[in-house]
């Protein structure tokens, strides 16, 4: 998780937005169609710990694995270690990308959080991060950083064996003639333009301040590529998420535009500066918040929830230099995002209005043709210290549901577009959703759709005459939340 709080600021200001801001999304709308967003898919997933260790007796890992499953998602976090899982250099550099390598450390529990999300039918996405002292660069100047200089061959060979050992053919240690499940998605490091997950950012050349944790970070991204595709071409490689704030040069944060126009060697321009190239499958983006789903970021190189076309026009200007390879269609992935809950965080959202963000924020990555979206938490973390523990999550610690489960796994907004209004969803069940309006006290169906569970459903319905309207869908036994509009 980022530095960065997503406790939401809830001024009189961002409450208009909430309400109103969803109008400027029309531009995104009109610029795309419905049908090209809907081509890419769809994906929900959640960020989260619970697939390990709880803490909770009333909820075993297993059980959590399921919940992810039964609230829609597909995709499941789980952070790779390095440091944790190859703590002392190899002996035999030659075999380093071996899993049976002895430097490596005991694999069982990572082998047991796999099986448990596949055995739910929820993909696992390893985030490789954290670097041992011993691969990175002499002269570590920083003690609160996840990797200094790392060494790229190290991290080359420790990715090729991570992604041996999950290639789906690898013999299971405790189960006769059955071999470890496949894992398909592997993140090069969490958030790397910050100084907290990378370091250094920035060094001082006559005067001014170069960027060189952009090209420290190059090299990690091919490093990590070359190891993941030796072991199983097939395997997807995701960029790091970029944190969606920075500041001024020199500071802690690199603005996410600026990086990563750097890893790519172009210039603000986009014109190509350097020979360099950058090898990855998916460009990911952790766009947290401080206000609504639709609040853009002030800074022109940052980027927040709304603000996705600024990282896919870098993305494209470098297909076309050539400095983003391969050279095929790349999508792009939101690998964090959330918003806190009053309760029980005071400083958070109150749980209705998390709700209703949710979903809203869901619909702003799907106009903005984002494939998947993993919500930070599945369920709070325990405890009150609310300046350092999150409490986004869709359960409460106590394991009872927020009204944000609902958001979650039947999400539906309904918004302006023109004359008409918007009508977007997705489907928790196969079969025929309808989409109601509460008319003269009563509700009536104004819009029906068949949709496959888990998929998007959307329409052109007439623009409501009443001021304040409200909708609601129905899946069966199934309802979403009512949206006011």
């Amino acid at each position: 998780m980022n530095d960065v709080t997503v406790n939401a600021v809830r001024s009189n200001w961002e409450r208009t937005a909430a309400l109103v801001g969803i109008a400027l999304l029309v531009l995104l709308l009109l610029a795309s169609s419905a049908t090209e967003a809907r081509a890419a898919g769809f994906t929900r997933g959640f960020v989260d710990t619970v697939w390990e260790s709880p803490g909770n007796p009333s909820q075993t890992p297993r059980q959590w694995a399921a919940n992810a499953y039964g609230a829609g998602a597909r995709v499941a976090e789980v952070e790779v270690d390095w440091s944790r899982y190859e703590p002392h250099a190899p002996r035999r550099r030659t075999s380093s990308d071996n899993p049976a390598n002895p430097a490596y450390g005991n694999w069982s529990n990572l082998d047991a959080i796999v099986e448990r999300l596949t055995v739910a039918h929820v993909q696992p996405m390893f985030l490789i991060t954290d670097a041992p002292q011993w691969a990175e660069a002499k002269g570590r100047l920083r003690s609160d950083t996840e990797a200094y200089e790392p060494n790229d061959n190290a991290l080359s060979a420790f990715s090729r064996a991570l992604a041996t050992r999950y290639d789906g053919n690898y013999p299971s240690p405790t189960k006769r003639r059955s071999s470890l499940p496949r894992v398909r998605y592997y993140q090069a490091w969490a958030e790397a333009n910050l100084s907290i997950k990378l370091a250094p950012q920035w060094k001082e050349v006559h005067g001014s301040f170069e960027n060189i944790g952009a090209s420290t970070y190059r090299g990690m991204l091919n490093a990590i590529y070359a190891g993941i595709k030796a072991a199983k071409p097939s395997d997807t490689v995701i960029f790091t998420g970029l944190e969606a704030y920075g500041d001024a040069p020199g500071g802690q944060r690199v603005q996410p535009v600026t990086f990563l126009e750097n890893v790519l060697c172009l210039n603000s321009s986009l014109q190509k500066v350097c020979d360099k190239t950058a090898h990855f499958d998916v460009l990911a983006s952790d766009p947290y918040e401080v206000g609504s789903p639709t609040t853009p970021a002030i800074n022109t190189d940052d980027a927040s929830a709304p603000d996705m076309a600024k990282l896919t026009k870098v993305l494209q200007a470098g297909l076309r230099a050539r400095t983003a390879l391969p050279d095929a269609a790349k999508p792009l992935w939101v690998t964090e995002f959330g918003y806190d809950s009053d309760p029980p965080n005071p400083a958070g959202l109150p749980v209705a209005e998390q709700a209703r963000w949710l979903e809203q924020s869901l619909y702003v990555f799907w106009s903005e043709h984002v494939n998947t979206v993993l919500w930070y938490l599945i369920r709070d973390e325990p405890g009150r210290d609310y300046a350092t523990t999150y409490y986004s999550g869709i359960y409460f610690y106590s394991g009872k549901k927020k009204p944000s489960y609902t958001a979650y796994q039947f999400p539906l907004v309904v918004a302006a577009l023109g004359r008409k209004s918007q009508v977007w969803g997705m489907a928790p069940t196969t079969g025929t959703v309808l989409v109601q309006e509460r008319l003269a006290g009563h509700w009536q169906t104004v819009d029906s759709f068949h949709a496959a569970a888990g998929a998007v459903f959307d329409g052109l319905i007439a623009a409501p005459t009443a001021k304040t309207s409200f909708y609601r869908a129905i899946d069966g036994s199934r309802r979403s939340l009512t949206w006011t509009y």
